[in-house]
């Protein structure tokens, strides 16, 4: 069991991390070659189209929890119905967004948002080709949920990492040949599309005796009381991802959005590959739970709480430390200039916001998920409130105060209240075993890192070399004080392996 679970997490790893660096490297190119403004329409597009995922009742959440519960049990006439009320309420999403963008493109180009006017034209035709990707994109998130809930991460894994990385590079090659911002959403359209096409081939042989059957009341009940609180979290983190983006673009203009979501995909890329190592635990706490192994479930709960805040950690320490050296070697001067406070606020915010993955991921696996939802329908009530006021006041700066804000005032009362509560652990455990030895092994690093920037003109070089001072630093206190025993003696038997041969 906990071979499988290192296996998913590490497939659910890989499946982003290539697309994450791809799209980092093609970023740069894709800005220069259609101009801060026009990619700041490119940004406000896929806001628009993200945020109508908040008709997106969560289903998904639910069915991932049923179908994991059902296949551990062999219950195959539930785990069809589960599957079918899925396929059905997600057609029926993909068609109201889909149209509701199409219908609403013209007004929120030219009413809504300060688009330039020489671009209107060109930004209605890609939000309406948008609205056909919504449909597509809701069936494929939909799709990629099932291998996920069998426990095969690997599946879902592999078409993200294939199609998560294509895009990036067809978009490069849409834009060098003068495609523009339409060729761009088309690309993406047709990527979509296909990637469906290829995720129904893989679940016909997934569950090749899946029939249609008619969602009876208790699985439409189960499924649908579970993902309606769950909804709740959908809407915080839909709000989390476009909400500040759709405030700067209505307020201030494309360049200064531009300008803020190139860090926010920067952290919010990094810190994406770092969640997939812990999604895995959502229906692999169910499982547990149906097999009534809860203490089992428990001693993986704080080991992967440890791990996982010192990795958040220390890639919060690189983002902050080095937030203007890497803008500046990444994106340029220009892009440092504006955007290095954007991003070292971003990644607090994001480090603050990753303390409450595992917690609610653990919460919702065992049936609890009125409790994050109600926490992340307040989250976003106050997120949309701050950035609201923040953003007029201060700008794209204000934006990222809001999410630090957000975050930091948001995740410790939820982390005291769940855990001993919908979460089996006690928040003192929590914090003793994992969260004070993460973090002790990231400040010293961060203090001297800090102080070695100020001193150091940035080049690559210079930036290498903190980099790997930072990373030595706290790979060794990683190992000498969050590491257990008997994965120091793993990593050692590995390495002495690698040397003798």
């Amino acid at each position: 069991m906990r071979a499988t679970l290192l296996r998913n997490s590490l497939a659910n790893f890989g499946g982003a991390a290539l697309p994450a660096l791809v799209t980092l490297i093609t970023l740069p190119i894709i800005v220069a070659q259609i101009g801060e403004s026009e990619y700041g329409v490119l940004a406000l597009i896929v806001a628009i189209v993200g945020y109508f995922a908040i008709i997106d009742i969560n289903v998904a959440a639910g069915s991932i929890k049923y179908l994991a519960e059902y296949h551990a049990k062999g219950e195959k006439v539930k785990l069809d119905q589960v599957v079918s009320l899925g396929i059905l309420i997600y057609l029926l999403i993909g068609i109201f967004g889909g149209v509701s963008i199409f219908l609403a493109a013209s007004w929120l180009v030219v009413e809504v948002f300060v688009i330039p006017p020489a671009l209107h034209d060109t930004a209605v035709l890609a939000l309406r080709i948008g609205g056909a990707g919504f449909f597509f994109g809701q069936l494929q998130f939909y799709l990629q949920s099932i291998p996920q809930s069998l426990g095969r991460y690997d599946i879902s894994a592999r078409f993200e990492a294939i199609f998560g990385t294509v895009v990036p590079l067809l978009t490069v090659g849409v834009v060098l040949m003068g495609g523009g911002l339409v060729g761009i959403v088309l690309v993406r359209l047709m990527a979509s599309m296909i990637n469906v096409a290829f995720l129904k081939h893989w679940f016909g042989r997934l569950l090749p005796e899946y029939r249609w059957v008619a969602p009876g009341s208790e699985t439409v009940h189960k499924v649908l009381n579970f993902s309606g609180f769950a909804y709740l979290k959908n809407i915080a983190a839909v709000t989390y991802l476009q909400a500040d983006k759709l405030i700067v673009g209505a307020f201030i203009g494309m360049q200064a959005l531009a300008f803020y979501v190139v860090p926010f995909t920067l952290v919010n890329r990094v810190f994406g590959i770092t969640y997939r190592l812990s999604a895995v635990m959502f229906p692999f706490s169910s499982s547990l739970a149906a097999k009534d192994e809860i203490d089992r479930l428990c001693r993986i709960y704080l080991v992967a709480v440890r791990y996982t805040i010192f990795l958040n950690g220390t890639i919060a320490v690189l983002l902050v430390v080095l937030a203007h050296m890497l803008l500046k070697l990444w994106m340029g001067e220009n892009f440092a200039a504006h955007s290095s406070h954007i991003l070292a606020l971003l990644a607090v915010a994001s480090f603050l916001d990753s303390l409450t993955n595992l917690p609610t991921l653990i919460n919702d696996g065992l049936g609890h998920p009125r409790v994050t939802g109600l926490f992340a329908i307040l989250r976003a009530v106050v997120g949309i409130g701050s950035a609201y006021f923040l953003v007029s006041m201060l700008g794209i700066l204000g934006a990222a105060i809001s999410q630090l804000l957000v975050s930091a005032v948001m995740a410790i009362p939820l982390l005291v209240y769940v855990h001993g509560r919908t979460v089996p652990v006690p928040f003192v455990v929590y914090f003793k075993q994992g969260v004070v030895p993460a973090l002790a092994c990231t400040i010293v690093p961060a203090i001297i890192g800090w102080y070695l920037v100020e001193v150091v003109e940035p080049n690559i070089f210079r930036t290498l070399v903190v980099i790997v001072f930072l990373l030595g630093c706290m790979s060794m206190l990683g190992y000498r004080y969050v590491l257990r025993q008997e994965d120091k003696n793993t990593v050692t038997s590995w390495l002495m392996v690698r040397l003798s041969s």
